[in-house]
């Protein structure tokens, strides 16, 4: 079944669950706003079977967890909180449905309204790869996505 693609209905299934003392990268990172952005941690990715994805763009995506882009002398600095190992799912690549009644073929489908729907299957896929750190558009970190 396609749910509606929501800070509530996500939430519901994929809670958000940051780090409490010790840091923990996200497995995904969802913005909830207008430009959607759905980032994934490379190593969900590669977990994930490929008929999710196949065919569909993602864009290479660096973030910086850390407080600061860049040390006091300008330089920048490798640190435990940058990683270049995310991508960027373009959402609006994926298909629209006349009717959401059909078989789960695709992660995430349009309806004739262009509203955004993301598949319960692909959900618990991405559970099964070992999706458990959701970050949510609070706090963004620096970086392309």
């Amino acid at each position: 079944m396609y749910i509606q693609f929501n800070q509530e209905n996500i939430s519901a299934s994929l809670p958000e669950k940051r780090p409490d003392t010790v840091f923990a990268n996200p497995d995904l990172f969802i913005v909830f706003d207008k430009a959607v952005r759905f980032v994934l941690w490379q190593e969900i990715i590669e977990k994930l079977s490929p008929h999710w994805l196949a065919g569909k763009d993602l864009w290479d995506s660096d973030f910086d967890f850390g407080s600061e882009p860049d040390d006091e002398d300008g330089e920048d600095t490798e640190d435990e909180s940058e990683f270049d190992d995310y991508q960027t799912l373009e959402l609006l690549q994926f298909p629209t449905l006349d009717t959401l009644d059909v078989e789960e073929e695709y992660a995430f489908v349009y309806d004739s309204n262009n509203t955004l729907y993301i598949s319960e299957d692909f959900i618990k896929e991405l559970k099964s790869a070992g999706c458990n750190n959701v970050w949510y558009n609070t706090t963004a970190p620096f970086g392309r996505y």
